[in-house]
């Protein structure tokens, strides 16, 4: 029977209401529900943001993690105070002069304990890329270098294979009787290379390593961070190869670019003619702007690669536009100062020129003379004047300035090494030493294996970190111009005896000779241990540890046509597309 009209009405509004209670209901739970949930995405967030945060500040104090009886030793005032007090009592020469005591120590060599391939192998699960294992193969009489098949092809490679080369060189030039063919023995070695080591942060400190691991770059400067790490020659043509070429003529002539001061080497201070005094009292440097210490930085990738220590900051966040244009200058000399912890060091120094350029105004000299005078292109180094990319910054006279060439450097009274990609300036410092001028040494967490030769306030004077003591030190050696000229002095003469024979000689048998030697002794190989060699050669084990030979040399030669690259289609596609896939 059907439903009267109005009882029909009635059933459908009681529906409607149902239906609106219920969605009512389910909006209402709805709503609580994307609260909550938009609560808890607010509270992950803000965890997230404070364990970013938490990770800046532990790879802040990670940056200064220098070893604090050394950096007390560098930058101490009190020894800048009595070796015033003495050069005042007539005892300058006795203050500046280490004891032979000093210089040993300085130079020393540590001990290299026993190791085995299975040792170096250890070493390889430390580094994420530029690590590298090289054998010395009896059978073949060459000497082989072998990548992990886990790491990356990068660009920063090339330097390994250079290094490997001209270890590969120096090896049997120098012990050949130890590289005799089918009667010898293998010799494992391994070697890193690159700005600074690639390895993984989260594996530092690394003390547990046995086999020495050479590192062709900048090393850590605190030795508990890689306790078995050993600073070589950098692989640029005024280091490594420098080494090389000694080796090949055996000892008989120091290269070029050590003794030149006119062309493409070092710039001295007699041979222009130039007088201390005549000397412009400003600290000066043209410097790139650089990624500083990339590989220990684990920020976040944005495409351009994010970091806790800024380079190239974005110019909108500090430099606003539409203000009068002194302003607009002064209000981002103030913004670089609020941001200045987050600023790599190249920035904290243009922050400090910026300041005291303000401070000085038109009349007097700013005591900073630092800019940035060329950047990391697409295609190399491009000058930052009249670059697009720093045109904002040009437009307010920060950061910018133009290229210097070593002789108009050398004018200037005195000069910073400031710390680029691996911590340190492979050049920068031995030009810098060997110009007219005092050389404020830039401590980092990384060093190069020249530094061990240099002292505090004898050939330099040291600048924190964080540079913040750089106007201190500045005005140190103006109010002591006779002990500034004297350190400035004793970097000249260090870098002077570099280009000796007897000098180059003697850096050469204390930095390469006499760890390889060490290092010869220390290895136990394979024949040595209780190993059936039928089923257990160092091939096998390199093999079942994914160490691909990628790199053969002859070491006969330190020329690039003394190694050739291992042709196969592997390797091949490992080079091209930068990851290893089995053929």
């Amino acid at each position: 029977m059907a439903l009267p009209t109005q009882l029909k009405r009635k059933h459908g509004l009681v529906a409607l209401a149902l239906v609106a209670t219920l969605t009512l209901q389910y909006l209402t739970s709805t709503t609580e529900i994307d609260a909550a949930e938009t609560q808890q995405r607010l509270l992950r967030e803000n965890a997230r943001q404070l364990a970013e945060a938490e990770e800046a500040n532990n790879f802040q104090r990670f940056l200064l993690q220098i070893s604090a009886k050394s950096l007390e030793d560098e930058i101490n005032e009190e020894f800048a105070t009595r070796y015033a007090s003495a050069a005042a009592a007539g005892r300058l020469e006795g203050a500046i002069a280490p004891t032979q005591t000093d210089e040993q120590a300085s130079h020393a060599i540590r001990e290299i304990q026993p190791y085995t391939l299975q040792d170096a192998l250890e070493e390889s699960k430390v580094w994420k890329r530029a690590f590298g294992i090289l054998v010395y193969d009896p059978e073949r009489d060459i000497f082989v270098g072998h990548y992990n098949r886990k790491n990356k092809w990068l660009n920063c490679n090339k330097k390994l294979f250079n290094a490997l080369r001209t270890l590969a060189f120096i090896l049997r030039k120098v012990f050949p009787d130890r590289f005799c063919g089918a009667d010898c023995d293998e010799l494992v070695i391994p070697v890193g290379a690159g700005d600074a080591p690639h390895v993984y942060k989260w594996k530092l400190p690394y003390t547990s390593g046995k086999a020495p691991t050479l590192m062709f770059g900048s090393a850590f400067r605190d030795t508990s961070l890689y306790s078995n790490m050993i600073a070589m020659p950098m692989p640029t043509p005024l280091h490594l190869q420098c080494f090389g070429q000694w080796a090949k003529n055996d000892g008989t002539e120091v290269c070029k670019l050590l003794q030149s001061s006119t062309g493409e080497g070092v710039v001295f201070f007699d041979d222009l003619g130039l007088k201390w005094n005549d000397l412009t009292p400003q600290v000066v440097s043209r410097t790139t702007d650089f990624t500083y210490l990339p590989t220990l930085q684990d920020g976040k990738n944005d495409g351009r690669g994010w970091r806790f220590l800024e380079d190239r900051p974005i110019p909108s966040r500090f430099i606003h536009e539409g203000e009068p244009t002194e302003e607009k200058r002064a209000n981002a000399i103030q913004a670089l100062n609020e941001q200045y912890d987050t600023l790599a060091p190249r920035w904290k120094a243009v922050a400090l020129t910026a300041q005291a350029e303000l401070d000085a105004g038109k009349d007097e000299l700013p005591w900073a003379n630092i800019k940035l005078s060329k950047f990391s292109g697409g295609r190399g180094k491009v000058p930052t004047v009249g670059s697009d990319a720093y045109s904002q910054w040009e437009s307010v006279g920060i950061a910018t300035g133009e290229v210097m060439g070593p002789q108009e450097l050398a004018h200037y009274k005195y000069h910073i090494d400031l710390a680029g990609g691996g911590g340190t300036t492979w050049t920068g410092t031995v030009d810098k030493l060997a110009m007219p001028g005092l050389l404020f040494h830039h401590l980092s967490p990384t060093k190069d294996y020249i530094h061990d030769r240099l002292k505090p306030w004898k050939h330099y004077i040291p600048v924190r970190p964080d540079l913040r003591d750089l106007k201190a030190k500045f005005d140190w050696a103006e109010a002591h111009p006779t002990q500034a000229k004297i350190i400035s002095e004793a970097g000249t003469a260090f870098m002077r005896n570099l280009g000796t024979l007897e000098g180059f000689g003697q850096m050469y048998d204390e930095v390469m000779v006499e760890p390889l030697r060490r290092i010869i002794e220390a290895y136990q190989p394979i024949s040595k241990l209780q190993l059936d060699p039928e089923f257990w050669s160092w091939k096998d084990i390199l093999k079942a540890n994914k160490e691909e030979p990628v790199i053969e040399c002859t070491g006969l030669s330190s020329g690039r046509f003394s190694c050739k690259m291992v042709q196969n289609q592997s390797v091949l596609n490992w080079e091209k597309y930068g990851t290893f896939v089995a053929r």
